[in-house]
């Protein structure tokens, strides 16, 4: 290699190359001409950089820092990061943001109409406490939530998940009503999220990926679409357990066919058909000219409620209806705290799915609309909305995607848009709800059946899944196949763990590869993905990316015997025969690129040292390049550079390191090439 002197008399790395150091290149196509611009500048090991510009590692004094922020906040700081209503209430602007949010508000409140009481029997509950769900809970996350575009209220996989709870806890040879399981439920996910908050976990919910979240909730869909059926058919089934429930629920619903109560299955046809037909038909054509869409299950609800009163269906042709619903506000009254300790661990799955739900939701639009939402806040918002809920016959509550789109499309602006739906809920609580309880039950199985199809359709994204990577198509696969067949809490769990285990298999996969190095430069490419590099004789360099850790230390190293194409075992005593002579091309110097080395544990740095001595005495020197500060210091706090037991040169670029072991090769050839890897040390 060529280089040149500075004014200092250090040596320089160049960009080209003598004749005499000629590589293998094996290159398949002519090199490309690329503009060359020479670098002058001192050839650096680690120490001598280190100590030319006084490295020092920064000091932390957990105390002081911790006080020094608590001088930061200031009252009006505390106020407005526990309720965010003061940092954006003075910023709203009244005229144009107020018009928005109005018709929002308003659109919205007339879709929670249905949907709730609809939800409200997904969930085993009387379908007024649907209503109650959306006007209770909703109040409080006014005043502590972030995001100014989620539509909180019912959603249909945690009204599902609550029914499966009140199910299991309630009914024959149980002392609970489905109301006190329903509502105790909503007081301890709120307990869990408040708990979540205070111990900072916002984030973990990120931990469900992409391919979980979406596998999950079609999987729901498919659930909730059968637990419709037999309202649409009109028949009654019998008690499916909680494992195996959608193949049990069509295995009795294939015998009760016969059964089938024809006229109701006409009215939900009827309904299914019109909401169809406005969803694929008038909707689209109607969002071009109007931003308010047609109320089509509001009116569905007010036509079959007016068609059950004038035909008394449920006397003449057997229809089920909703029933009794109260009318006013409810009284506070104490959940009943004797089943807490049976509902737990549904509590927490439940806890962390509505979160994790109306989180991914609030970002997509917080990202439209370039505003930040708070993970930590949205669990106090969360949890604090459900325990004040929980007095007042609500079960767990959240964010609607569907309710959500309207909201935004309709000029929802912020927070107000809950605001204005709470208030039209607060009248049709106070007045109307007692209007709707002849309406029958399969124009709300046809309202949710339909409402779902968005979710049904994502298994289109299963291809996408499969194209992304291997474990995002079977995490999807094994959450939805589990969700389907088995139940939607262990679908949940076997999701989770094929998320976790995709990041575990992937940490123990880290991505090596072989570097050359581009014609007459200081770049440094893998070797298997570009073509024309040089790989310089008697020197290999491997780039590691990820960490390197007592999980990933074994494969590390079988990776790089394998690049060295090596038994060390093998190769030792192939050494130490008397007929043994070294191959013209031996490899003297192994470089490894450590620019991308996140993190290295003790563990892994005593695999390391002695590994560098099994090199060794194969008279194989190693060199590092490009290590970040972390995994510097981490290296010398446990004696691996500048200690007694192993020596390591370091290097903070690759070309440094190939400049290093060139002069020593050319030395060697020079006729000091007996000396050891020892001598050449001093």
């Amino acid at each position: 290699m060529r280089h040149t002197r500075n004014s200092n008399g250090m040596s320089n790395p160049g960009y080209s190359r003598d004749a005499g150091d000629t590589p293998e290149t094996g290159g398949r196509r002519s090199r490309p001409k690329i503009s060359q611009v020479i670098v002058a500048r001192p050839h650096y090991q680690q120490e001598d950089l280190n100590n030319a510009f006084n490295y020092f590692k920064p000091k932390s004094n957990f105390y002081q820092e911790a006080l020094e922020s608590m001088r930061e906040v200031d009252t009006k700081t505390c106020l407005t990061g526990l309720f965010p209503i003061f940092q954006w209430l003075p910023e709203y602007s009244f005229p144009s943001d107020f018009i928005g949010d109005l018709i929002s508000g308003l659109t919205v409140g007339v879709m929670h109409i249905p949907q709730g009481m609809g939800y409200a029997l997904l969930a085993n509950m009387p379908p007024i406490t649907g209503i109650y769900t959306a006007f209770f809970p909703v109040l409080i996350y006014f005043l502590f939530g972030t995001s100014r575009h989620n539509s909180m209220g019912t959603l249909a996989v945690v009204s599902i998940m609550t029914g499966k709870v009140v199910y299991n806890h309630s009914g024959e040879g149980s002392s609970y009503s489905n109301l006190e399981v329903g509502t105790a439920l909503c007081f301890l996910v709120g307990i869990i999220q408040l708990v979540m908050c205070l111990l900072r976990m916002g984030a973990a919910s990120f931990l469900l990926s992409e391919a979980l979240v979406s596998g999950f909730t079609t999987g729901a869909a498919v659930y909730v679409f059968t637990s419709q059926m037999k309202d649409i058919l009109g028949v009654t089934l019998p008690p499916l357990g909680s494992r195996f429930e959608i193949v049990y629920t069509y295995f009795e619903l294939g015998k009760k066919i016969p059964e089938t109560n024809l006229v109701n299955l006409g009215i939900a046809i009827v309904a299914i058909i019109i909401l169809l037909i406005n969803n694929e038909v008038i909707k689209p054509r109607l969002a071009k000219l109007c931003i308010i869409p047609i109320p089509i299950q509001l009116i569905l609800v007010i036509c079959g409620t007016l068609l059950s009163i004038q035909y008394n269906l449920k006397d003449n042709y057997g229809l089920k209806i909703v029933g009794t619903i109260p009318q006013g506000l409810p009284a506070p009254k104490l959940p009943n705290f004797g089943i807490l300790p049976e509902i737990l661990m549904e509590s927490i799955t439940v806890a962390v799915v509505g979160y994790t739900v109306s989180v991914s939701l609030g970002i997509i639009f917080a990202k439209k609309e370039n505003y930040e939402i708070g993970f930590n806040q949205e669990l106090l918002a969360l949890g604090a909305g459900n325990v004040f809920g929980s007095f007042f016959s609500c079960y767990p509550f959240a964010a609607s995607l569907s309710r959500a789109a309207i909201q935004y499309l309709a000029g929802g602006k912020t927070q107000i848009t809950g605001l204005v739906s709470c208030s039209l809920l607060a009248v049709v609580l106070l007045y109307v709800a007692s209007f709707f309880q002849p309406l029958p039950r399969c124009i709300l199985a046809s309202i949710i059946a339909v409402s779902v199809q968005g979710l049904l359709m994502q298994i289109k994204d299963l291809p996408k899944f499969w194209r992304q990577g291997f474990f995002d198509g079977v995490t999807w696969v094994l959450t939805f196949v589990s969700v389907v067949f088995i139940s939607i809490d262990i679908g949940l769990v076997v999701g989770f763990a094929l998320s976790v285990s995709s990041i575990f298999f992937r940490a123990l996969k880290p991505y090596m590869c072989q570097m050359g190095n581009v014609p007459n430069s200081d770049v440094y490419l893998d070797i298997t993905r570009y073509e024309g590099l040089i790989e310089h004789r008697g020197i290999k360099i491997i780039h590691y990316s990820g960490g390197l850790h007592f999980a990933s230390r074994a494969i590390f190293k079988s990776n790089i015997c394998q690049f060295l194409n090596i038994n060390l075992t093998e190769e030792v005593k192939r050494r130490k025969a008397p007929d043994f002579v070294e191959a013209d091309d031996a490899i003297k110097f192994l470089i490894l690129d450590f620019t991308a080395l996140s993190y290295i544990d003790p563990s892994a740095i005593s695999t390391f040292k002695t590994f560098i001595r099994d090199l060794e005495a194969i008279d194989v020197q190693t060199i590092l390049a490009g290590c970040s500060p972390l995994v510097f210091e981490k290296m010398k706090k446990c004696n691996f550079i500048g200690g007694e037991e192993v020596y390591v040169r370091t290097y903070p670029t690759i070309h440094d390191a190939v400049h290093y072991a060139q002069k020593q090769l050319r030395l060697r050839a020079g006729g000091i090439a007996t000396q050891t890897i020892q001598e050449v040390r001093l």
